[in-house]
């Protein structure tokens, strides 16, 4: 085993540690009709809004109005079945569809859009509860092409965010615009926003300082973001309590594993490292871990408390 993989599983050790503490303090109930509902708060925030430094906040909008798990099957590939039930006894692993939107420069700028109205996504009302207006959204950026991240680009087939400036993966584009039938929805509703698409190479420079980094794996032009300290991981993690005690578990959406495996290493590495705040669109919870590594430890942060007011 190489010292840099030593180092991540130690990582993900001291991580899932401190997830599940983070947790116990919300689990009191079973999230049932026990009258609690302490649990279900944990895991189903609908929106949380921080301020990341002096210069630019971090949204994250619950897309699903209720409770999602992953069940341990969608994780047992081909030979690790065993392990993911050791790892996950309660036989699913918290999980949701989240959107972020990142206030920075006086604009802000939306990462991915859920499944959409059509489909049960509640992004819309949430961004109402917030008084965010979509015509006040000024960029968005896709991760990757599935419908869990386009589906709320569009309204009866018209762009849901009339002003926006649409930035999508080249790669990513090419690969669903060749697929056939498959990646027709897609194409069709990055195609909505008309001149207001823009289709960018990883060497380009972007809106806001916002960086593109190649994450190839769970699709061919899956994309990570960073602004800032932030890093939007996008589908790096579907079940992040299970994978984060080993990271070369894969979930079966990720299309090329072994490419998978690499990104969602690297991009962990580079997260803890740096102490940047990780943003998930599966993570549970708040769905940001906030990494920081001191000389002896590394710490999570969970922001729960920071709910905003309603």
């Amino acid at each position: 085993m190489s010292k840099t993989t030593t180092t991540i599983r130690l990582i993900a050790a001291a991580a899932v540690a401190a997830i599940m503490a983070a947790c116990g303090n919300h689990q009191k109930g079973d999230g049932g009709n026990s009258g609690d509902n302490s649990r279900q708060t944990a895991v189903m925030s609908p929106f949380v809004r921080i301020n990341i430094d002096s210069t630019m906040a971090l949204v994250s909008i619950r897309d699903n109005a209720t409770e999602k798990k992953m069940p341990n099957r969608l994780f047992y590939g081909k030979g690790d079945s065993a392990e993911v039930e050791k790892l996950s006894p309660e036989g699913s692993v918290p999980s949701s569809v989240s959107c972020f939107i990142i206030e920075t420069q006086g604009k802000r700028a939306l990462f991915d859009t859920g499944v959409g109205k059509a489909n049960g996504g509640v992004l819309m009302d949430r961004l109402k509860s917030l008084g965010i207006k979509p015509e006040s959204i000024d960029y968005i950026f896709i991760t990757h092409f599935h419908n869990d991240h386009t589906g709320g680009l569009t309204d009866n087939g018209k762009a849901a965010f009339s002003r926006a400036q649409l930035y999508v993966p080249e790669a990513e584009y090419a690969y669903w615009a060749g697929a056939g039938g498959k990646g027709s929805t897609a194409i069709k509703a990055v195609g909505a926003y008309g001149n207001r698409l823009h289709r960018f190479g990883y060497g380009d420079k972007l809106p806001l300082g916002v960086k593109p980094m190649a994450a190839p794996g769970h699709t061919p032009g899956h994309t990570v973001y960073i602004a800032g300290r932030v890093m939007i991981m996008g589908d790096l993690f579907h079940g992040l309590p299970l994978q984060i005690q080993d990271l070369n578990l894969c979930a079966d959406y990720d299309m090329d594993r072994t490419k998978a495996i690499e990104s969602r290493n690297k991009y962990t590495l580079m997260a803890v490292h740096n102490g940047m705040m990780a943003a998930g669109m599966h993570f549970f919870g708040t769905g940001m871990v906030d990494f920081k590594m001191n000389e002896r430890d590394m710490e999570h942060k969970s922001f729960e408390h920071n709910l905003p007011k309603r």
